[in-house]
């Protein structure tokens, strides 16, 4: 959904890092209302987690926002694999797209460079559209 990649590219540009960018923009589109401690505690998994360039932050704040929609707050609410198949098919897709699921992989420039920022802008920004689709097929938001 094109409103997705464009709140995201807006947020990223404006200074927030992927995974803000992911969250603030479904939060917005769906009117999860978050609480603002839930903004600071998806801060720290930018730049494939702490800058380590592990897992991408684009992926973890989908995921984030995933089961936000499908979690479950107590065991006895839903089994795991209720909530898994979600975000394992969405990591499938993520992965089919571009190749890889690590930050270090994703954006070999270096880092803090205008033009990782960049390419980190793209990639967050077509992960918002793909997560949108997603949601969207999985009757998890309307159109």
């Amino acid at each position: 959904m094109k409103q997705a990649y464009q709140l995201a590219e807006q947020y990223h540009l404006k200074g927030n890092n992927c995974v803000e960018s992911i969250v603030k923009t479904f939060n917005d589109c769906l009117d999860l209302q978050l609480p603002d401690i839930a903004i600071r505690m998806a801060c720290g998994l930018g730049g494939g987690i702490g800058r380590s360039g592990c897992a991408c932050g684009a992926l973890t704040g989908s995921a984030l926002i995933i089961s936000a929609l499908v979690g479950r707050l107590d065991p006895e609410e839903k089994p795991l694999p209720d909530v898994y198949q979600y975000t394992s098919e969405f990591h499938d897709r993520f992965k089919k797209h571009f190749g890889a699921t690590c930050c270090r992989a994703l954006n070999i420039l270096s880092f803090g460079t205008p033009e990782y920022r960049k390419h980190c802008i793209k990639i967050t920004a077509t992960t918002a559209d793909m997560l949108s689709d997603f949601l969207v097929e999985k009757g998890l938001m309307k159109q």
